[in-house]
């Protein structure tokens, strides 16, 4: 009679093959669930490096809308877009080719290839820049199933142009004339490092001229809603004889109300005449910090009841505070996030970036 396996042979082998298809089955979800963790950490970073990439560029088109043909280029923006992209550990990109990154018009349609521009000027027409990137990785566990790459991609678009918010944070509460930004250039350097960059010095003045700056009545949180930088018209605290609680150190300074242009926005805000002698300046000063400034177009009436109407608002880098009766320092164009327009804007307006998508 021949001799067959015995039940505990069968029941081994058996127990054997369950144990090989168990093992297979975790290594593979282990794999998935690892694999998996860092498909999608990849993914986010491929994301954020497009995120990045587009408001790199457009933070070049924006000084593009602002006149700025030097530095607003097709070149400066391919760089700014490279650099980010090297930065944020994304796969090198391909100017010119489907997937590179374009100029997009106000509706989105195309507007060229970034860094194919025959005469090397952003198109007419441009607001913004479309960027894709991506990551390639191998697998820690999925190579036994095949899968020996992975790749993460994505897109983002950017706007660049002029803010059409208000400045994030604080104020600084002193108010800049027109006059004075139309008057003197804007610094991109060091101070004193160039003609640009030599220090400017305001004294304080009621009128629209070069030079001219006012102290402004801050401290109005909550009073002026509706009206922008209204608080001439829904009260604000006017019994400040020193400036010393505003203006120092930032992180005590005062500021509310901050956008203009709004619905209904009387977009005024009120003198602050008296004694300045106790004004503080040296915190920003001394950590060279680019303070955020209304500019004002026109005032009216005299003291107490003098006003100033806000046109928008720009950068300085304060050098000096003599005593708070005249200040001294550089003018700077800030960047703040979007909503954007290309509409012209006085000068010294604060640019924007935004993401769209």
């Amino acid at each position: 009679m021949a001799r067959g396996s015995s039940p505990t042979h069968r029941e081994r082998g058996q127990f054997l093959v369950l144990f090989a298809l168990a093992s297979t089955v975790i290594i593979l979800f282990a794999g998935l669930t690892i694999d998996g963790g860092y498909a999608f950490a990849q993914r986010r970073g491929s994301q954020n490096a497009s995120d990045f990439a587009a408001l790199a560029g457009a933070r070049v088109i924006a000084e593009w809308v602002d006149g700025d043909t030097t530095n607003g280029t097709d070149a400066n923006v391919a760089a700014a877009i490279t650099n980010s992209i090297q930065a944020n550990g994304a796969s090198p990109i391909t100017f010119g080719s489907p997937a590179g990154p374009i100029y997009v018009k106000t509706n989105g349609t195309p507007n060229g290839f970034v860094g194919f521009i025959a005469d090397g000027k952003i198109p007419v027409g441009t607001v913004g820049v479309n960027v894709s990137s991506s990551r390639t990785w191998k697998p820690f566990f999925l190579g036994v199933i095949g899968i020996n790459d992975w790749t993460a991609s994505s897109t983002a678009t950017a706007k660049g142009g002029y803010s059409i918010a208000g400045p994030p944070g604080t104020v600084f509460p002193a108010g800049i004339s027109q006059a004075t930004y139309l008057t003197y250039p804007l610094c991109s350097e060091d101070v004193g490092s160039s003609a640009d960059c030599q220090p400017v010095r305001l004294t304080p003045g009621s009128l629209n001229v070069p030079g001219g700056f006012g102290w402004l009545k801050f401290g109005a949180a909550g009073k002026c809603t509706g009206f922008g930088l209204g608080m001439i018209d829904d009260g604000c605290d006017n019994d400040r004889p020193f400036l010393q609680d505003e203006i120092g150190p930032p992180s005590n300074s005062f500021g509310c109300c901050t956008a203009v242009k709004l619905p209904g926005s009387a977009d005024k805000i009120g003198s602050l005449p008296g004694n300045k002698e106790s004004a503080d300046c040296s915190a920003y000063i001394g950590h060279d910090i680019t303070v955020t400034v209304p500019i004002w177009d026109v005032a009216h009436q005299e003291g107490a009841n003098a006003w100033y109407h806000i046109v928008g608002f720009a950068g300085m880098e304060l050098t000096a505070c003599h005593g708070g009766k005249d200040i001294e320092g550089v003018l700077r164009q800030l960047i703040w996030p979007g909503p954007t327009t290309t509409e012209p804007q006085p000068k010294g307006t604060a640019l924007g970036v935004e993401l769209v998508h």
